[in-house]
């Protein structure tokens, strides 16, 4: 990335340690509204520390600028401070947000502001209950108490977080990007194509991280009855994780590996949304899962667990809640879907509208810019 050409009126910074070393939703998330943000006029810097991942293709704009925490060896973490401070100080940025206390972050804003003012809001994508240490690193540095803005990415997130904090939170929900992500009946065709696969074979998909809250186990738990029904069909699961070995066994234990396929992770999962029917997220602990928006806007109908932040997102024009563990409901879900066309086009193009109307990055971005006027 390289510095913009035009000078913006506003400056702001990002500190995310894990750009450049995870692809998570927090990560995606934050390459999308950077540069939506840059799009609409501010100055925007990512502070990060080095990692062996590119920037993503849908991300590699120059209007955002890329800072990377010196790496020597082992050492970068002694680093970060250091740098994080000399960034602050050296770039007087009229708003900082930060997502975690633990990686330098904390200590570089209590040194640089000891020299001066620096506002800063924290992002918060996580409830308290889901992972108390972060909340135990913001409390070291006094982020609740000092920071201008607390920010949740879902209604659920920011309850917990008030009931912590002592104080208002907002709630800022993620984007997705509808041009990136939308049906494309060709692609459809070449993907399915390029993998052998008919143009009317069932596919089912999900895409998380490989880990037990996920809830891929209950669909495979399903898979048997689906294949009653609906012969050949196809679930794919998109990512890696701790829980993958676990699945793995679950699948040959049921003898379904010739229907249940793990695809790792992919750096670009459009082609196969496109590729696939139904999209099912069955997951618990959330906070707001970027895939569901993506799930949406790519014109699938989309299965979810009951477990929030799901019931403030999840509409019944085009999602549908199911008790995860109930493969009787879950696999008639599955086979209406799959055996109704009409029904699967209906709920897709009204996921879409909605994503349209309540998700895109602009929208976002302008919500983030609302609220720093309202505190000016």
């Amino acid at each position: 990335m390289t510095t913009p050409s035009v000078v913006a009126e506003t400056h702001w910074a990002f500190i995310h340690p894990f750009q450049l070393r995870l692809q998570r939703g927090i990560e995606v998330y934050l390459w999308n509204l950077a540069s939506t943000i840059a799009q609409q006029g501010t100055s925007v810097d990512i502070l990060t520390w080095a990692g062996p991942l590119a920037v993503p293709d849908y991300a590699c704009t120059p209007i955002v600028r890329l800072h990377r925490v010196p790496s020597v060896r082992f050492f970068q973490a002694q680093f970060a401070v250091p740098y994080y401070a000399y960034m602050l100080l050296k770039s007087n940025y009229d708003h900082v947000f930060v997502h975690f206390a633990g990686y330098g972050e904390g200590m570089a804003l209590r040194l640089a502001r000891m020299v001066r003012p620096i506002p800063f809001s924290v992002v918060l994508h996580f409830p308290p209950s889901l992972v108390p240490h972060r909340y135990h690193e913001f409390e070291r540095w006094g982020f609740q108490r000092d920071a201008v803005n607390l920010i949740a990415v879902s209604q659920t997130t920011a309850k917990e977080v008030e009931q912590w904090a002592g104080r208002p939170c907002a709630v800022i929900g993620h984007g997705v990007d509808t041009q990136r992500f939308r049906p494309d009946a060709a692609l459809r065709v070449q993907v399915r194509q390029g993998l052998g696969l008919g143009q009317d074979v069932p596919v089912l998909i999900s895409v998380s991280a490989l880990e037990e809250r996920k809830g891929m186990q209950w669909v495979i738990q399903a898979m048997p009855k689906v294949l009653e029904k609906m012969p050949g069909t196809r679930y794919w699961i998109i990512g890696d994780g701790p829980y993958r070995e676990k699945l793995e066994a679950q699948v040959y234990g049921l003898n379904l590996h010739n229907n249940v396929m793990f695809l790792g992770f992919q750096k670009d999962i459009v082609s196969y949304l496109s590729a696939s029917d139904v999209a099912l997220l069955l997951s618990k602990g959330e906070a707001s899962p970027v895939s569901l928006l993506e799930f949406a806007a790519a014109g699938l109908p989309v299965l979810t667990s009951p477990h929030s932040p799901f019931p403030e997102l999840v509409q019944p024009e085009w999602g549908q809640m199911v008790q995860e563990q109930d493969t009787e409901q879950l696999s008639q879900e599955i086979i209406q879907l799959l055996t109704n066309p009409y029904l699967r086009s209906k709920r897709g193009a009204a996921g879409r509208v909605w994503v349209t109307k309540n998700h895109i990055w602009h929208q976002v971005a302008r919500q983030y810019k609302g609220l720093l006027e309202t505190r000016q």
